[in-house]
């Protein structure tokens, strides 16, 4: 569901649509989606209904989307945080995106979803994530918390 390659420190990305455009063109470039323009649509419309801008400068834009292949999750650590219409007004630095084909049974995206905004209530994980230095660091935490995103 993640690897070391869909892991990305100190992105300098300036706005959502910027993050978006990258989440899609990464997408493309793992084999995770079959549109990249489409699945920048659809992140675009879940966000629409509800901005996912949490708290503590996390965000977890999320999708289920027919033109996703496989689920995957990616994380974005940006230089300088963003404006994200989050929901305590704070900017987003933290990205953590969820990309789930249209159907799929074997993995509930609101687990992952569920997951992430449960480990977001801790703050080592929060510490962890800002201090990284190299994606694996990044990978080694997400395993410590849960198998469940790096199996």
């Amino acid at each position: 569901m993640i690897t070391t390659n869909q892991i990305y420190l100190d992105q300098t990305l300036h706005s959502k649509e910027d993050v978006f455009d990258f989440i899609s063109a990464e997408a493309e470039r793992y084999s995770i989606t079959t549109n990249r323009v489409q699945l920048a649509a659809d992140l675009w419309e879940r966000e629409r209904v509800y901005s996912t801008g949490l708290q503590d400068h996390f965000a977890i834009p999320h999708t289920q989307s027919e033109v996703v292949t496989r689920p995957a999750v990616m994380v974005i650590r940006l230089q300088e945080p963003i404006d994200w219409e989050s929901h305590d007004g704070k900017p987003v630095k933290y990205i953590f995106a969820i990309l789930v084909p249209k159907g799929h049974v074997d993995i509930s995206h609101l687990q992952i979803i569920s997951s992430l905004a449960t480990l977001l209530l801790e703050d080592s994980f929060k510490e962890a994530i800002a201090e990284a230095v190299q994606p694996e660091d990044v990978y080694a935490l997400l395993h410590q918390y849960t198998e469940g995103l790096v199996s």
